[in-house]
């Protein structure tokens, strides 16, 4: 496996497709590791966001509900396994592609079959319109009904399935039999997990044309925020089977210093302290926001994708002298600063300002978007603390008359530009919002308003959660939006977006849009070939709701969707993908 940090420039250097760490199959051939034949070469402007070509014998994961919903998330898993041993995956999704909001076989029927076309049966549930159209037969079958060799036939793949090209058929299979087959762990220990579903796999038996929306080359290294919540995170890479860089499994509960960090057991399990640094002394606090455990000694991202769950807005607002509360002024103080929760926010947006990935769920979106510098003691903040990277803060209205129109305001004097104006109360919102949480919405209102973008893949309806911040508004008393007026939500309420968000992702301080369109870049600009981003450095999503769900068969309206949308942004990160 590759435990290093791999920016997109590298990613789109390595356009031969090669093998890594041989898969001991028992007497399988790997020979064909090596091969181009006809891969999709990911420096061709045709292939990260135009159609291509695959010859027969090329092989689909499947991402819908009719082929996949007991080995759902360990797909994910095996998508890691085939990266980490050199095997390139193209990510299958149509840009044009369309939410169906009802189920398919009532009102208006889906004019896709749901399993086998031409069978006239109809998904009895809402799906995204099929990404490609391929005739195959199975090799592997998730739900060991279907023999390996058996016939399928014609199917509309939906739900942005996976593809590996022909000429990388002997060495993916051999991973994705040691993978599916528990009597090869012995000789291939990387496949080993705790949880283990087979993985449906399917094979053509004739060419098919698909929209290769984005060429995955390479496994993300991951980061988990241990913030007290770390175990959601775990929980869902544990399903899926996806290891920390060491190899070991992610664990399944929380841990601290002494055994979670670089150095320790769990080497990927990242404490606050860890990430926020030295703090320098009260004397002298040390403002360098690119030295904790999110960079390497060289100063590049030690991670490709990292992540916090529900960091607590306490913690981020909480400041540390010595292990202990701070002196009254920083005169007073003559020890050391120990913690400082706007810190990590800092080291995040600095992280951020290379091609990775940040994700954030539930109160972790708050702690996170909420954030202003605050530059009295005992924070001292400068710019570089600002946590709001997808919104803006607003404009406080103003209170001539001492009184705002909004319980959550108080009237303060002189904080806006010497005049007053209604701020926050602490009991509400202690920074200025760019979100104010909002109520969960019920899973039969939700909106799909882009399900061509790459992290909004899942089949069937979305299935929300509560928690303390099951979705976000824009803060309409403040005049918020999001920067740049981007069009970051993917899933809303209904009368969203902007209200009842669920699930948003966008550049660093609106740079670019996320988008999938041929000759299009991440950053917004035209030409064939642009790299997707670049510009702009890092992405960043956030999840309302406390927890999803990892119990499979995954069926429509299931909260295990939300852990399906938790894995997509794994592999979207530009260091997977170079877009």
């Amino acid at each position: 496996m590759r435990n290093h940090f791999v920016t997109w420039m590298l990613a789109a250097a390595a356009c031969g497709h090669h093998s890594s760490n041989p898969i001991d199959t028992g007497g399988g051939d790997d020979s064909s590791a090596g091969s181009d034949g006809g891969s999709c070469d990911p420096n061709d402007p045709s292939c990260n966001g135009g159609t291509h070509t695959f010859a027969t014998a090329s092989l689909i994961i499947p991402m819908d509900l009719s082929y996949q919903r007991t080995g759902m998330f360990q797909a994910y898993g095996l998508l890691y396994a085939l990266l980490s041993h050199g095997v390139h995956v193209e990510w299958m999704i149509d840009p044009g592609k369309t939410y169906h909001p009802t189920a398919c076989n009532s009102g208006t029927p889906c004019a896709w079959d749901c399993d086998v076309e031409g069978s006239g049966i109809k998904c009895a549930y809402p799906t995204s319109s099929p990404d490609f159209t391929a005739t195959t037969k199975v090799i592997w079958d998730d739900q060991g009904v279907a023999a390996r060799g058996s016939t399928l036939g014609t199917h509309k793949y939906r739900g942005g399935p996976y593809a590996i090209d022909a000429a990388d058929h002997d060495a993916a299979l051999a991973i994705i039999d040691a993978w599916n087959d528990q009597t090869k762990w012995a000789t291939n220990p990387w496949a080993r997990r705790s949880v283990f579903h087979v993985v449906t796999v399917h094979e053509t038996t004739a060419p098919f044309t698909g929209n290769v929306a984005r060429v995955m080359l390479h496994a993300p290294t991951i980061a988990v925020f241990a913030d007290g919540n770390e175990a959601i995170a775990t929980g869902y890479l544990r399903a899926a089977g996806i290891p920390q860089s060491s190899g070991a499994e992610f664990p399944s509960s929380s841990c601290g210093n002494s055994n979670c960090g670089p150095g320790t057991i769990n080497p990927d399990m990242l404490t606050e302290q860890a990430i926020m640094g030295p703090l320098g002394t009260c004397a002298a606090p040390n403002m360098d926001h690119h030295n904790g455990a999110l960079f390497k000694a060289d100063g590049t991202p030690a991670y490709c994708q990292i992540m916090s769950m529900h960091w607590n807005v306490t913690d981020r607002e909480t400041v540390q002298c010595n292990g202990g509360n701070c002196p009254a002024t920083q005169a007073l103080c003559t020890g050391n600063i120990t913690y400082n929760g706007h810190e990590v926010v800092a080291e995040v947006r600095e992280f951020l300002k290379s091609p990775v990935h940040f994700f954030a769920e539930c109160q972790a979106v708050n702690a996170y978007e909420n954030t202003v510098p605050n530059p009295a003691w005992p924070f001292l903040d400068d710019a570089g603390r600002d946590g709001h990277f997808l919104t803006t803060t607003g404009t406080p209205p103003l209170c001539p008359l001492g009184t705002c129109t909004s319980s959550s305001y108080q009237c303060v004097q002189a904080a806006c530009g010497g005049q007053a104006c209604c701020m926050p109360k602490p009991q509400t919102w202690i920074d200025l919002p760019g979100y104010e949480v909002a109520a969960q919405p019920s899973t039969g209102t939700v909106k799909v308003l882009r399900p061509e973008i790459p992290y909004n893949q899942f089949d069937g309806m979305f299935g929300t959660t509560g928690g303390s911040e099951p979705a976000y508004n824009l803060s309409t008393y403040l005049n918020t939006t999001y920067k740049n007026n981007r069009q970051v939500t993917l899933l809303t309420g209904p009368n969203g977006p902007g209200d009842q968000d669920l699930w948003m992702t966008g550049y660093l301080d609106g740079c670019g849009d996320v988008i999938l369109k041929p000759g299009t870049n991440g950053g917004g600009t035209s030409g064939a070939g642009g790299t997707a981003g670049t510009e702009c450095g890092g992405k960043i999503s956030y999840l309302g709701g406390h927890q999803y769900s990892t119990n499979v068969p995954v069926t429509s309206g299931s909260t295990s969707q939300g852990t399906r949308l938790f894995l997509n942004a794994l592999f979207e990160a530009q260091c997977v993908t170079g877009m």
